[in-house]
């Protein structure tokens, strides 16, 4: 299972396997607190989130895009099940986002 995650939600044992997807470092959070795995920055979204509402339909557009993109890199996708296999569930973490959705690729 793949789910994405708030970086500022307490971290739990149903996360499995964590990934950091931001492109820097969470500010005023240690690496003991956010409990990371693997950081990745190389699947940071490419549209500013920041700027859409929290219920926008747009987003599901974006989410579309992204999921296009990390289809296009076989070597982090690999990663990605390979731990998913091994751990049951792959959490990505992020600033943007401040609730669970589950993402399917």
């Amino acid at each position: 299972m793949l789910k994405i995650k708030g970086i500022n939600e307490p971290p739990q044992e149903e996360d499995g396997f964590r990934i950091l997807i931001d492109e820097f470092w969470p500010e005023n959070l240690s690496k003991e607190e956010a409990k990371v795995d693997l950081w990745l920055k190389e699947i940071t979204t490419t549209e500013d989130l920041d700027k859409w509402p929290e219920n926008d339909s747009l987003f599901e557009e974006i989410e579309a895009k992204d999921r296009d993109e990390l289809r296009q890199k076989k070597t982090i996708i690999k990663i990605i099940r390979d731990n998913e296999k091994e751990k049951g569930t792959v959490t990505f973490l992020c600033s943007t986002i401040k609730s669970i959705t589950q993402l399917e690729f």
